[in-house]
């Protein structure tokens, strides 16, 4: 199955950047700014989104990127299937927010 959302950077990439970012698995993603943002939309095919988020945020880190945030920007029209969903992009955000605490913390030594 295929799933879309919208991962923000720590910072925007150079074209050599993206270059390490298609070769890190970030094929199937779109790169731009936004509103001062750095993002990448992706459109990626896995067992649940829970998996294509966390495949494409360890695919983000192997460029040497971080990710900010997760975003789910399409509205499903299922009320139940918005909730599974919020809580997915909510799970998410807490992997990246450890992730980069973590980040942080080796830096820091």
């Amino acid at each position: 199955m295929g799933y879309e959302f919208t991962l923000v950077l720590d910072r925007a990439p150079s074209d050599d950047d993206l270059d390490a970012l298609f070769n890190a698995g970030c094929f199937d993603a779109m790169f731009q700014i936004e509103g001062g943002e750095s993002v990448g939309h992706f459109a990626r095919k896995s067992e649940s989104l829970t998996h294509a988020i966390a495949t494409a945020v360890h695919d983000i880190e192997n460029a040497g990127f971080r990710t900010i945030e997760v975003r789910r920007d399409e509205m499903l029209g299922d009320p139940a299937l918005q909730q599974d969903y919020a809580r997915e992009i909510a799970a998410a955000n807490m992997m990246v927010a450890t992730r980069t605490f973590l980040a942080e913390q080796r830096a820091a030594r």
